[in-house]
Order: C-alpha cells, then structure tokens, then sequence
C-alpha cells in the first residue's frame, strides 16, 4: 500500500512539474481538460489517482505522452541531453556517426 501511494505522489509531482514549467495554472489545466481544479489539486498532492481518460488529455495538454509522466527521477532538460548526444557522437568512430546521421534523416522525413 505504501508504494501505491508513492506512485501517486510521483506522478503528481511529476504532472505538477510540467504544468508548472509550461506556467499553466492548476485552474488552467483543469479547464483545459474538463476537470474541478480541486481534483487536478488532489492528483498533483497525490490524493488521488487520474483516471485513464483524464490521464490521457493531462499528457496531451501538457505536451508529453503518458509514459513521460510516469518517468521520475532527474530530468535533464532538452538541450542539456542534446548537447550530450552530440559530444559523444563527435568522440565516437566512424560507424556511429553514419548511424547517427542515418537516424536524423529518418526523424526528418
């Protein structure tokens, strides 16, 4: 039971991180997914869980998928994992950075 309420809290922490990086309002958010602010309120304190249909516009309005949601822990930003992936691919052999390049004008197509 105690894990099931950390998850609860996890996920709330998390939706409240990313509406509060987007500076959207729990009011905000509500209205955008049909929803009492006090429940987004409840979610965000962990109190209570989202149902599958709230879950899934939670995540579209906030511009994620659901998977994003559960995934705690640090989160690098954008850039940060960018500038990474770059730099090692800039160190590593011939053969990763065809592949690197082959990946990217996949994701471009």
């Amino acid at each position: 039971m105690a894990e099931n309420i950390n998850v609860k809290k996890m996920l709330g922490a998390r939706i409240q991180g990313i509406r509060k990086s987007l500076k959207l309002t729990q009011e905000q958010l509500a209205e955008r997914i049909g929803m009492e602010p006090q429940n987004v309120s409840m979610i965000e304190t962990g109190r209570n869980y989202p149902t599958p249909e709230n879950l899934a516009k939670i995540a579209q309005t906030l511009g994620v998928d659901v998977f994003e949601l559960f995934i705690f822990g640090e989160q690098k930003s954008l850039a940060a994992m960018r500038k990474f992936i770059i730099s090692e691919v800039n160190r590593s052999s011939k053969t990763t950075k065809i592949l690197f390049n082959f990946c990217r004008s996949i994701n471009q197509a």
